[in-house]
This record gives structure tokens, sequence and C-alpha cells, in this order.
């Protein structure tokens, strides 16, 4: 797995298997572009001896999931089972425990503990995509997705209060996430797509940071060996876009969704989504107050122009001037 051009294939092969179960019009398709995307992301995070925990992890799980679907597709392809309901609500939780959303999402934060980052980024935005797109194909029970909308948004607020690695900060985080999109697919695809676009920006911008500056954990965040002030910077800022504080552009799928619920009478999510927010903004916070009150002995600021750092000021100046931007952009 050294080589790039091996790493090159697996990434082609993620990316396609994504696009066939997208595409597919048949859920035997579906179904196989979710092994092909399984087969080849499993390589992916194996590179190395300390990752295999988390690869039988994934690999465990991921396989559950797949037998679940696939003993749900044939006994609807059948047509024999009288009860329909319990078969849907079987599928829907085999696609729920693929994307991580609770209660099915034990093995997630186990999992991003100990990847890289750009592993991480992969899992938290582009493996949920296909499962996302394929819960907008079935009629689900309206209760039952508010159970799971509302456990999402709780679980990944209240878990990730007293984490301090910053890789658990956002697994948690991305369950929380999860909770919006799940009631965005509710309401409009369109909704979800603005969300889930927004959120792969941010989440990508956050990614790339942390592993341009080599930081794990809250405590290095202002460590005085990092001197690139401007991208620490650029990480609070994010993580205020992330949260949904209003000046940023993460608050914008954020308001499109609660003046969608309110109008869909969907009191009871959008309420449970609105503390949530609150919740995750506030550790967010909490990350960066006490480390700005900290006496740290810190290093002059970097003037490094290197291209990464322009191409993530550049990222970061469309995170912040977004809401702003956001009227032109919808019309």
């Amino acid at each position: 797995m050294k080589k790039s051009p091996i790493k090159i294939m697996f990434y082609l092969i993620l990316f396609i298997s994504t696009m066939i179960s997208i595409t597919s019009t048949s859920w035997l398709g579906v179904w196989m572009g979710l092994e092909i995307n399984l087969l080849s992301f499993l390589p992916l995070i194996s590179n190395q001896s300390k990752y295999n925990n988390s690869m039988i992890k994934y690999f465990i799980t991921q396989t559950l999931a797949s037998v679940m679907l696939i003993t749900s597709i044939i006994t609807l392809m059948i047509n024999t089972f009288k009860c329909k309901e319990i078969i849907i609500i079987m599928m829907t939780t085999s696609l729920l425990m693929k994307m991580g959303a609770a209660p099915m999402h034990f093995w997630f934060p186990e999992v991003m503990e100990f990847l890289e980052w750009k592993n991480c980024l992969l899992l938290m935005t582009w493996q949920k995509m296909a499962p996302m797109i394929m819960l907008s194909y079935i009629n689900i029970d309206q209760w039952f997705m508010t159970i799971i909308i509302i456990m999402s948004a709780m679980v990944g607020a209240i878990l990730g209060l007293n984490q301090i690695s910053l890789r658990l900060i956002l697994a948690y985080s991305s369950i929380n996430h999860l909770g919006w999109m799940l009631a965005s697919i509710q309401v409009s695809m369109i909704n979800w797509m603005w969300y889930f676009l927004i959120y792969s920006l941010l989440t990508t911008l956050i990614s790339l940071s942390l592993k341009s500056i080599n930081i794990n954990f809250i405590n290095e965040m202002f460590n005085s060996k990092n001197n690139n002030k401007i991208n620490k910077l650029n990480v609070a800022l994010t993580f205020m876009s992330l949260g949904g504080m209003p000046p940023f552009i993460g608050f914008l799928p954020k308001w499109i969704m609660i003046q969608e619920l309110m109008q869909s009478n969907m009191y009871l999510i959008s309420t449970t989504l609105i503390m949530s927010s609150t919740i995750t903004l506030y550790f967010y916070m909490k990350m960066f107050t006490s480390a700005g009150i900290m006496s740290i002995k810190e290093t002059k600021w970097s003037k490094n122009n290197s291209y990464s750092n322009k191409l993530m000021m550049l990222m970061n100046t469309l995170s912040t001037m977004g809401l702003m931007m956001s009227p032109i952009i919808l019309k």
C-alpha cells in the first residue's frame, strides 16, 4: 500500500462503486455497489499495522449491515412475506448502520479514533452519501425516522462533551449532523444536497487544517510547537461554522432546515435539533476559549505563504463570508 498507483486504483474504485449504487435501477445493483465500496475502502484503512483493529471493526459492522440488506431485498423480491413494514424497517436499519446513525453508532467513533485524517474525511462524508440517497427511495414509517433523528442528534451532542481527541469530537459531530441530514431527507432532497455539500466543505477544511499542523488532541491546538497561527485561526472559525454560528455559512442549511421543519409541523424534531446544535456549538467554543485564556508562551505569527495555506485561506473565506453571499447563490 506504499505505492501510490495502488492507492489511486482503490480511490477510483471507491468513487465508482458509490456512483453504481446511486445510479442503479434495482436493489441488487445498490447492494453490489455498496459491497464494492466496502472492499475498496478496507485496503485504504489497513495500510499500517496499528489500523488493523479499525479495519476489523469496520469490516464486521459493514458485513452485518450488508447481510441484513440483502436478506430484506431477497424477501421483498420473493413477495411472500405479509408484513412488509418489518422488512422495510430492516432495510432502513441496515442502511442506518452503514452510516453510523444512533443507536447503531457504536462502531463509528472506535473506527475513527485510529484512522488517518484523509480516511476520516472519507468516512465522514463520501461513505455516507450512497446510504442516505438510498433512504430517500424507501417509504419509511414517520415515527421510526423521528426516533432515529432525535437519537442521532442527542447522542452526537451529549457524547461529544467530554472528549479530548479531535477525531472523536468530529465523529460525534458527524453523528449529530447525520440527524440533521436525515431530517432534511424527510423534507426535501434539495435541502439535503445543500446541507451535505456545505457539511462536506467544512469537514474537508477542518481535516486538511488539522493534518497540516499535525494535531490530534485539544491540548495540542495552541501548543507553542505549532507556529502557524493563521491555520489555527482557520480551524477555530471553521469549527464555529460547523456548529452553525449565524455569521458563517454553516448556519445557512440549518436555517433553511428549521424553516422547512416548522412549515411541515415537525416541531419535536426541530426543537431537538436546535437543542443538540447548541450543545455541539458549546463544546466547539470550549476548545478555543479555554485554549485562548490559558497563559502559554506563543511563537510569532508564521509568514509561510505556501500553496496549501493559500488554498485553505480561500476555503475559510468562503466559509466565513458564505452566509452573506447565499442570496446570490440561491437565486
